[in-house]
C-alpha cells in the first residue's frame, strides 16, 4: 500500500514545474543567461528552453483534430517562447519562483505560470506528504498489528503444549531443543505472511493502477508494472526479511517469558 501510495504521490509530484514565458522584446542573450543562472542553482533540477517553433508544434499535437489549431502557423507565431522549470523538490517551486519575480528580470517576463497555480500546487504538495506520512503510519500500525497477533499465537501454543515442555524436560531435553520448534514456528508464519503479501501487492497493483491512470497519465500502468519488474526480488527479499523477523523475534520474545515460568514449576516438581 505505502509503494503504490509512494508512486502515485512522485507521479504527481514529478508534474508539477514553472513555465516562464517572455516577451517577444526579450533578446535571446538575456533569456539564455536567465536560463543559466537558473541552472546554477542547488535547488533547480532542470531548465529546459523551448522556441516559437517548439511551441508551436506542442500547441499542433495538443490542439489535434481541433479546428483552432489550424490558426497559427510559423509565419505568423503569436505563441511566446519560455523556460520549463522543475525543482529538485516541489517545495522549493515557491523560492524559484520568488528568484525569477525580481526586478532584474521583470522587463522580459510576459506571464509566470506559477502565480497562476500556486495555491493548487500547495495543496497538492501538502496532500501528497500527508498520504505519504498516511501510508508509513498504515504501515506501522500493520506491523504492531502483526507482532501483537504472533506473540499471542505463539503464547496460545505454548500454552496447550505445557505437557509436551514438561515430559521433554523430565526426559533430559535442553532449553534449546525446547525452543527450537517454537522459533520454527514463528519462522513459518513469517514467511507464509510474507508470501501472501507479495501475492495480494501484485493482485492490488493490477486493481488500482488502471484507476490511477485515469487521474495521473497513461504511463502510470506501465510505470509501475516496470518498476515491479525491475524491483521483484528486491520487493519480495524486503518481505521475507521483515516477515520473518518478526516472527522469529515474537517467538523469543513469548518463549522466554513463558517457558521460564513453566520451567520454574518443573523445577519445583
Amino acid at each position: 500500500l505505502t509503494l503504490v501510495i509512494g508512486k502515485t504521490t512522485d507521479s504527481i509530484r514529478e508534474k508539477m514545474d514553472i513555465s516562464v514565458y517572455f516577451n517577444d522584446s526579450a533578446s535571446v542573450d538575456k533569456i539564455v543567461d536567465l536560463q543559466k543562472k537558473l541552472a546554477s542553482r542547488s535547488d533547480v533540477k532542470e531548465v529546459k528552453y523551448i522556441s516559437k517553433e517548439e511551441d508551436l508544434v506542442i500547441f499542433k499535437e495538443q490542439q489535434k483534430g481541433n479546428k483552432v489549431a489550424e490558426l497559427i502557423n510559423p509565419d505568423e507565431n503569436p505563441l511566446p517562447r519560455s523556460l520549463e522549470i522543475k525543482g529538485t523538490q516541489p517545495e522549493y517551486l515557491d523560492q524559484i519562483a520568488q528568484y525569477i519575480a525580481q526586478d532584474q528580470f521583470k522587463p522580459l517576463l510576459h506571464n509566470v505560470s506559477y502565480q497562476e497555480n500556486k495555491k493548487v500546487i500547495q495543496r497538492l504538495i501538502g496532500f501528497t506528504s500527508f498520504i505519504k506520512k498516511m501510508g508509513w503510519i498504515a504501515s506501522g500500525v500493520f506491523v504492531l498489528i502483526s507482532i501483537l497477533v504472533i506473540m499471542n499465537t505463539i503464547r496460545l501454543t505454548i500454552f496447550t503444549r505445557k505437557d509436551e515442555i514438561e515430559i521433554m524436560r523430565f526426559v533430559g531435553a535442553s532449553e534449546t531443543s525446547i525452543r527450537v520448534p517454537f522459533i520454527v514456528e514463528g519462522f513459518l508464519y513469517g514467511l507464509i505472511a510474507a508470501i501472501l503479501a507479495t501475492i495480494l501487492i501484485k493482485v492490488g497493483v493490477t486493481i488500482v493502477t488502471p484507476i490511477m491512470d485515469q487521474y495521473l497519465g497513461i504511463d502510470f500502468s506501465f510505470r509501475m508494472v516496470r518498476f515491479f519488474s525491475s524491483n521483484f526480488l528486491m520487493i519480495i527479499g524486503v518481505q521475507l526479511l521483515i516477515g520473518i523477523a518478526i516472527g522469529i523475534c515474537c517467538s523469543l520474545i513469548s518463549i522466554r517469558k513463558y517457558i521460564k515460568v513453566y520451567m520454574k514449576k518443573i523445577l519445583l516438581y
